[in-house]
């Protein structure tokens, strides 16, 4: 009998210290995804604000920089005889970079290991599109560096094939298993969030905006000056 009394107790204990590592991660997690809606909605106004101050003006500087391209190019085709052009002709083509077939089979590496379509749920699936968004970003930018990284780590593979947790409310363990899988999913968006260009330009404006600066505003002027230069030359061209 005071063996199963030791028992009991340990098993309370052990009970116990479950109980309240479920409400710590509960709260971590609630803490968690507070904090990636409010970077997500920040990201998002800020997108919009450089689409409408900044993005118009790219906008039409790159399409005054491809007239002064296709202008330079009908002055060298009228200067050049055709002998030269086919020269440079086969002098570019053999300057185009070749495919990067390498990275390719790199990124379908990845693909194999978590694509969504290998999910067992919704959740799992959720955690795979997170990755095979990470994925597709450094492949998108020659990034072999991440891509290896995704290839090589056994944490995130298991991360993603690891079975769900039961339903029962009463398997603390399940429920323990469930929520440190959310809180990584969490994690992993906020991680992607701050990485990104625009988290950075975003950091930057507020620390110039504490200065009294408008880095919107200077981009815009400065992006404002580039297209009458540009202008200008495009003028001298024609």
């Amino acid at each position: 009998m005071p063996e199963l009394s030791l028992q009991t107790s340990a098993t309370r204990d052990e009970t116990i210290d479950l109980v309240a590592e479920v409400a710590r991660l509960e709260g971590l997690l609630g803490e968690r995804q507070a904090e990636l809606t409010a970077l997500q909605q920040e990201l998002q106004s800020f997108k919009a604000r450089y689409a409408q101050i900044v993005g118009k003006q790219l906008a039409e500087l790159a399409e005054i920089e491809q007239s002064i391209r296709e202008a330079e190019a009908r002055l060298r085709e009228s200067a050049c005889e055709p002998e030269d052009a086919e020269v440079d002709g086969a002098s570019a083509g053999a300057q185009k970079p070749a495919p990067v077939s390498g990275l390719r089979k790199l990124f379908w590496s990845v693909a194999k290991l978590f694509h969504p379509d290998h999910a067992a749920d919704d959740a799992e699936a959720q955690r795979r599109h997170l990755i095979m968004a990470e994925a597709t970003r450094a492949y998108r930018e020659g990034d072999v560096e991440s891509l290896h990284t995704l290839l090589g780590d056994e944490d995130l593979q298991f991360y993603c094939a690891a079975p769900p947790a039961g339903d029962n409310p009463q398997d603390l363990h399940g429920r323990l298993f469930q929520l440190k899988e959310e809180l990584r999913t969490i994690e992993f968006g906020i991680k992607r969030a701050r990485q990104d260009g625009l988290y950075r330009s975003m950091l930057r404006a507020e620390s110039e905006a504490a200065n009294g600066r408008d880095m919107l505003a200077d981009e815009a002027a400065r992006i404002r000056r580039q297209i009458n230069k540009a202008l200008h030359r495009l003028t001298n061209l024609n």
